[in-house]
């Protein structure tokens, strides 16, 4: 979120945009594309289905700390998504990270990808943020290229603990 002297102004939620070269338009995300966000997530080994995400995104797109965007193509087909969320670190300070960057199997190498990224870019300035942070599954080896040819170094390797918080 911007700082200034009154305080913390919320992000913009805006995702429109104009079409890119490869015909591409960006918008923001409603509960509405709950059903096209389950099946680009299945493509990439993240199956949920349309109920559940509509659910998730519902919390989601309620925070202002919050950017789910869509990417559209020909007739409003859906073609890609990312999420991204806002945070501040005592150790890194404000901070923009990408959680979430899902492309359609073929609409890949397209420019889809790059322009969703350039819009959490966009809003990282919007919010005054430091740095725009994203991870990558060490599996997922086109994005250890993507990444780096859009200006991001890697910084760390680590490894990932998870606990279910209710058992």
């Amino acid at each position: 979120m911007r700082r200034d002297r009154a305080g913390p102004r919320a992000p913009s939620r805006r995702g429109a945009g104009t079409a890119n070269a490869s015909g591409v338009r960006l918008r923001a995300a409603s509960a509405g594309d709950a059903e096209s966000i389950a099946a680009l997530s299945g493509e990439l080994g993240y199956p949920a289905g349309p109920g559940t995400v509509r659910a998730r995104l519902r919390r989601i797109l309620a925070r202002e700390d919050q950017l789910v965007i869509i990417a559209e193509h020909g007739r409003g087909r859906v073609c890609g998504w990312l999420q991204a969320h806002c945070n501040e670190a005592l150790e890194s300070g404000l901070r923009v990270e990408i959680v979430g960057l899902i492309v359609a199997k073929g609409m890949r190498r397209r420019g889809v990808g790059r322009c969703l990224v350039e819009r959490a870019e966009a809003w990282a300035r919007e919010v005054a943020a430091e740095t725009v942070v994203v991870r990558s599954n060490a599996r997922r080896l086109e994005s250890h290229a993507f990444y780096p040819s859009l200006g991001y170094q890697a910084t760390k390797t680590q490894v990932v603990y998870r606990k279910r918080a209710q058992t």
